[in-house]
């Protein structure tokens, strides 16, 4: 009988440069637990490693080391089989839902456990999303963040909170907040200038933004911010410090299964803290849309996780 093995999709960069040597110790944690492991560094590799896996019934699971981006990455692979993380990432959201520790002997462990949950994703064209998708200034700012980090050879040099300071800035002199048509599977109509779709109910800097979203009810958590200008902004962000914003005037929020939005001028999207693409001007592209994916991935989580569900 063929051994069981781990393939591991990882960020070489993640963890301030620590990336590999992270990824050593999950392989000698594994192989310990007598799994074999796979490694894959390059975006050809993953896609390599996705499709053996996907036809190999020994493959016991896929592991994302490094951030949320690299989850991502690896959930647009459309694995088959169940993922977990090593987080090595900024914000390190997916893992942080999960309860899943940064140690790469803990990581080892719960794959051991194999314990299993499904969960939804979202998707807006052939893009998929685990955590979140963002339209409008928040895109704006992850875009303008995005730039900065690409290096002239191509390549996305390693970030860190502070890193977030300058695009801030620069969008809430630069960014023009352009009114968003907001349409919902139900027929509801709103109009505002950022929006959010939640599948899990964090963002950076643990904001709860939506923090009743479950991502596994069959549902996105639409969030829609009405007023325009970094002074709304700012107060809006205030808001949602305090936990006040959803009861708040100009913040309105639904549970929905599909979403349409359309702008009179082209809006930044950003999905999971990465550039999404566009809400192209109406006049010349149908809206934009996204809708959910329910149960459409496996996750391996620790016991802590599954016990506290268990609970709940």
């Amino acid at each position: 009988m063929k051994a069981e093995w781990v393939g591991v999709a990882a960020n070489a960069d993640s963890g301030r440069g620590r990336g590999r040597e992270r990824v050593e110790r999950l392989v000698s944690s594994l192989g310990r637990m007598g799994l074999d492991a796979v490694v894959a560094w390059t975006p050809d590799e993953r896609a390599a490693l996705v499709a053996a896996s996907d036809d190999d019934p020994s493959c016991r699971c896929l592991v994302a080391a490094g951030g949320d981006g690299t989850v991502a990455a690896l959930i647009n692979e459309r694995p088959a089989r169940p993922i977990t993380v090593l987080p090595a990432g900024t914000e390190n959201l997916f893992a942080r839902h999960f309860r899943v520790r940064p140690s790469p002997e803990d990581v080892a462990a719960t794959i051991a456990l194999c314990q299993v949950m499904p969960i939804d994703l979202g998707q807006t064209g052939d893009r998929r999303f685990a955590l979140m998708a963002g339209i409008g200034f928040d895109a704006d700012v992850v875009t303008r963040h995005h730039a900065a980090r690409l290096g002239k050879a191509g390549n996305m040099r390693p970030t860190h909170r502070a890193a977030y300071v300058e695009p801030v800035l620069r969008a809430s002199f630069g960014y023009k907040f352009p009114a968003l048509s907001i349409t919902t599977n139900d027929g509801e109509s709103f109009v505002g200038t950022t929006a959010f779709l939640f599948n899990l109910p964090r963002y950076a800097l643990n904001l709860p933004i939506a923090p009743s979203a479950v991502g596994d009810d069959g549902l996105l958590d639409l969030v829609v911010f009405r007023d325009a200008g970094p002074l709304h902004a700012l107060h809006y962000l205030w808001m949602v410090f305090r936990g006040l914003h959803l009861r708040r005037d100009g913040v309105s929020h639904r549970r929905v299964s599909q979403v349409c939005v359309a702008s009179a001028e082209a809006v930044p999207v950003q999905l999971d803290g990465d550039p999404g693409g566009w809400v192209e001007a109406h006049s010349s592209a149908p809206p934009w849309s996204v809708q959910v994916l329910p149960s459409a991935l496996s996750v391996m989580v620790p016991e802590v996780y599954a016990r506290t569900t268990a609970i709940a």
